[in-house]
């Protein structure tokens, strides 16, 4: 592993991505003890070298310089602003993670006008050193305990006490740890459910709904210090301290929001609402309790797609930008062509097929897929009904509509046009 200078490290990485421009992939790799893995892949070859880099007075932060790295490397690939910022935001949502963090990048056409995708993928290992800077340190102790370790038979709060009991509670939480385990079995099988699965881990707490207050909850963690407010006063107090502030960041942790009562919804979602335990806007995920529910591999894939859209909005906006709903998609595309393999990318062949025909989008796509690629496909997720083996259908068709249109960019004025 080669020593060497923040300075003369930024600019060999700049040197050496504009030397490889046949580079197709790079990623930035964070390795266990500080040091830094850069990979360049080009056709049939890939070019990987090790680093540490130090400052004059020792060890330099590598999280710091793998972030300027970032930034210095986008005007070079080229990388536009909206991904060059969220970098980061990924980098260091991986980082609270309790996962080493990766940050990588795609070509998507031969053009060096065409900006690049980029996305931040988490590995197993610690991610702190003894150099990491006080914004970049790890806060307590790296190893992750459960946040939804609560127990249900202790008192609860006051405030929690007049929204509901501790039967209610004590079913919200079997309800909680289920969908999340859909989520583990789904990221032990998809390298790209591991970002968001480390993410959900470690930040996802029970949330409980309050009656006749739509949008607020009341989250419940581990040793919560004790607050014996009324709920009124809690409430008030939030008001309070939410009102007049020009921006408003979410809460690091995630809220899970069973519903125990069995309805109709199959689909988990995800919404901004208002915690008045902690008095800030909080994440939730919302998950169902369905009459028919959906396949466990069906609903881990789901819930981890909403923890990435919860992962990638850190700031309560009022602006949807098409842009993170595409690479959301595309997110969504990757873990389904790793677990469905062939039967997955056949149905996504014959839509792309049907497309190229048509020259336009599908009048019928749910005529597409011929009785062998729909068998194929329920069998990827077990026994499920027609209802669940359309809904994975009509992904491989988005799929089918990117890989038409060429492009994420492309894919996400799509998306903006069929909204509107």
């Amino acid at each position: 592993m080669e020593h060497i200078g923040r300075r003369r490290f930024l600019d060999e990485m700049v040197a050496v991505t504009r030397e490889r421009d046949a580079t197709t992939h790079l990623y930035v790799m964070l390795r266990e003890g500080g040091g830094i893995g850069v990979q360049w892949e080009q056709p049939g070859v890939d070019h990987l070298r090790e680093y540490r880099v130090v400052d004059p007075r020792g060890p330099a932060c590598p999280h710091c310089v793998i972030i300027e790295t970032v930034v210095e490397l986008a005007p070079v690939l080229p990388l536009d602003v909206l991904r060059t910022a969220r970098s980061r935001v990924q980098y260091e949502t991986v980082l609270r993670a309790g996962m080493l963090p990766t940050p990588a990048f795609a070509r998507q056409s031969g053009s060096r006008t065409v900006t690049w995708l980029g996305d931040c993928h988490g590995a197993p290992g610690n991610p702190h050193t003894d150099a990491d800077c006080a914004e970049h340190a790890a806060v307590g102790p790296s190893v992750v305990t459960d946040p939804l370790d609560v127990d249900p038979g202790a008192a609860l709060p006051r405030a929690l006490r007049e929204m509901t009991d501790a039967t209610d509670v004590r079913e919200r939480l079997r309800l909680a740890r289920d969908w999340r385990d859909t989520a583990a079995e789904v990221a032990r099988r998809s390298r790209y459910a591991e970002t968001a699965w480390g993410f959900l881990r470690s930040s996802a707490v029970l949330g409980v709904p309050t009656a006749g207050v739509p949008g607020v909850v009341f989250s419940l963690v581990p040793d919560a210090p004790a607050d014996d407010r009324p709920f009124a006063d809690r409430y008030a107090a939030t008001v309070r301290a939410l009102s007049g502030q020009a921006s408003l960041n979410y809460a690091d942790q995630v809220c899970l929001v069973p519903d125990p009562v069995p309805g109709g919804e199959r689909m988990p979602s995800y919404a901004g609402a208002v915690d008045v335990a902690t008095a800030q806007p909080v994440r939730t995920l919302r998950l169902p309790s369905s009459r028919r529910p959906l396949s466990r591999l069906g609903r881990g894939i789901l819930l981890l797609f909403e923890t990435r859209h919860a992962m990638l909005n850190r700031q309560v906006q009022r602006v949807k930008h098409w842009e993170s709903e595409a690479a959301l998609h595309v997110f969504e595309f990757g873990m389904l062509e790793e677990l469905g393999g062939t039967a997955y990318t056949s149905a996504v062949d014959a839509y792309l097929d049907a497309l190229r025909r048509e020259g336009d989008l599908l009048a019928r796509p749910q005529k597409v897929l011929r009785r062998g690629q729909r068998k194929a496909l329920a069998g990827v997720f077990g026994r499920i009904d027609d209802e669940e083996l359309h809904l994975w259908g009509s992904v491989a068709y988005r799929n089918a509509i990117m890989l038409m249109l060429g492009s994420q960019a492309a894919f996400a004025e799509h998306l903006r046009r069929q909204a509107t």
